[in-house]
């Protein structure tokens, strides 16, 4: 399994908890039913007979950092979440579900939010034959880890993500992490993202950075202080992501 799909479906579980909080229902919940059924439709084989256990099966063990054989009878037998879990990995289905989701929260998106944030890796991933860059696995001061770039709307809920080595700079995947079609009105980073062909590249698309200059720029650049304190919504998201001990922590050997 790649720490790609693991934290990609806890970005899903992310959003059902933002819609449900915002809401007071489980509209969130019932949406990933209808993407899963969709997507299943068109493809051969035995649908999940209860999804809603399976989800939250594979949610518990992504949360809580355990492994899969001591998963609690409640969800189902624990090989039978595991298959599912390691069948949508490799179909892409998360990533399939995390578009949609999206899709249908777009009106969010008049602003963005990129951010970063180290996930400690593991001795277990480390054990992969592939080499460091393949891996994402960066040596820094506290050990080998890595860095998960994340862009969030103004409702809190992700948009898009890379996953690189942790000793690489902020800002090298920017442009990378950001979406293809860029259709934001604002861009909000700190300064790590403070470099010319960022900028270039939000502002032939449209948007407008709203980025802190760097003490040493020689030319002077504008900055709303009132409109960079929304940047607060991409901090509070990795702070309610990095709960999740999978995200915490990579346990997986691929990224």
């Amino acid at each position: 399994m790649l720490q790609r799909d693991v934290v990609l479906s806890l970005f899903i579980r992310d959003n059902i908890q933002v819609e449900r909080n915002a809401s007071r229902s489980s509209r969130g919940a019932e949406k990933i039913n209808n993407l899963y059924r969709t997507e299943v439709g068109s493809h051969r084989g035995r649908p999940v007979g209860n999804l809603d256990a399976t989800l939250n099966g594979i949610w518990w063990i992504l949360c809580t950092g355990s492994i899969w054989n001591q998963l609690p009878e409640r969800y189902g037998k624990w090989n039978s979440v595991w298959r599912c879990f390691r069948r949508w990995c490799g179909s892409g289905m998360w990533g399939w579900i995390l578009q949609n989701l999206t899709e249908q929260h777009s009106d969010y998106e008049i602003a963005l939010m990129l951010d970063g944030s180290h996930i400690k890796a593991h001795q277990d991933a480390s054990r992969s034959p592939l080499d460091s860059e393949q891996q994402k696995l960066g040596k820094t001061k506290g050990g080998r880890n890595t860095k998960l770039s994340a862009v969030v709307n103004l409702a809190g809920r992700a948009v898009s993500l890379v996953l690189v080595p942790g000793n690489e700079h902020d800002s090298v995947s920017a442009i990378e992490t950001l979406p293809k079609n860029l259709k934001a009105k604002f861009v909000l980073a700190d300064k790590a993202y403070d470099a010319n062909r960022i900028r270039s590249h939000i502002e032939s698309a449209g948007g407008f950075c709203v980025i802190p200059p760097k003490a040493n720029r020689k030319e002077t650049i504008s900055y709303d202080k009132e409109i960079g304190r929304l940047r607060r919504i991409v901090e509070n998201f990795f702070c309610r992501i990095k709960s999740y001990r999978r995200v915490a922590t990579r346990y997986e050997q691929l990224p």
